[in-house]
């Protein structure tokens, strides 16, 4: 079984960028979360240092991969 790296999971989130606090936004791994929109602010995400201490998180999705420029460029002209 190979360690999992936070870094490359989907979930994470760091500041300040794309969220208000850096960690685990998997909803079921959040310490905190809010039904609606508008309180997306209000939202605590999970302490991804902890959920992932040996390298085993279960909730890892890796993150999407890149289009290449050739397949963004047809992408753009269709």
């Amino acid at each position: 079984m190979t360690k999992t790296l936070c870094k490359n999971c989907r979930h994470l989130k760091t500041a300040p960028y794309q969220a208000a606090h850096t960690g685990c936004w998997h909803p079921d791994l959040m310490q905190t979360t809010q039904k609606d929109a508008w309180l997306d602010q209000q939202q605590v995400p999970g302490n991804h240092h902890q959920i992932n201490l040996n390298g085993d998180c279960a909730e890892f999705k890796e993150l999407a991969k890149k289009a290449t420029f050739w397949q963004r460029l047809v992408a753009f002209g269709t």
